[in-house]
């Protein structure tokens, strides 16, 4: 018995290697690939006349507090906007999210109390997710160049899907809105990483249709 009990500990534990390597693997793969396109600093985002901004709620769904990463994507929105980066903000997100907040509407709300023009704003409702929000820029906007507006580990991600799902597509780069230092935003870190590997299953199965 003993014996079955060590065969199951070094399976389990070679299968944890394997996925722990995969992970890190898929990772490096999607940072090395942003290299270049995604900037923290607005002097070097070049002009693009939309700016993609990615969606969330303006709250966390656990314990309904303030969400910094809705809060610094406005930011950077914001910043984007007014330095003559972009003309046009095309908010993607989910327009019924699973607390029942509609992200694109909360983010246009955010964007004109700060003095962004409601005729700048563009709302996609249909921005489920990331490879959602990518894939409607293009797709259904028509847009081959675009500026990427979230936080870093975000950006990165949305870069590779938009240059690997076959999309008609000229120019992406990314503005990086700054990274909340909360212990959910650490979590969401870490939660990245199984989202790198979702978005190459997700992407095989873009390729195969």
């Amino acid at each position: 018995m003993k014996k079955v009990y060590k065969i199951i500990i070094w399976v389990a534990g070679i299968i944890a290697v394997i996925c722990l390597a995969i992970m890190l693997i898929c990772n490096q793969i999607v940072v090395n690939n942003a290299k270049g396109k995604a900037f923290s600093e607005i002097d070097s985002i070049k002009y693009n006349k939309v700016g993609l901004l990615l969606g969330t709620t303006p709250q966390a769904r656990i314990g309904r507090i303030t969400n910094y990463f809705f809060v610094y994507r406005i930011d950077a929105a914001e910043q984007l906007y007014k330095a003559g980066k972009i003309e046009k903000i095309l908010i993607s997100g989910d327009e019924h999210s699973l607390d029942g907040i509609n992200e694109p509407e909360c983010m246009r709300d955010s964007l004109v109390a700060r003095g962004v023009p409601v005729s700048a704003i563009i709302l996609d409702g249909k921005g489920y997710r990331t490879i959602c929000s990518v894939a409607n820029a293009n797709k259904v906007y028509g847009l081959k160049s675009f500026t990427i507006i979230s936080q870093k580990f975000h950006n990165e991600r949305a870069i590779y899907q938009a240059e690997h799902m076959g999309l008609d597509l000229e120019n992406i780069q990314a503005y990086n809105a700054k990274d909340p230092k909360t212990r959910r935003a650490h979590l969401t870190t870490i939660r990245e990483y199984f989202a790198r590997v979702k978005m190459f299953l997700d992407l095989l199965t873009v390729k195969q249709k």
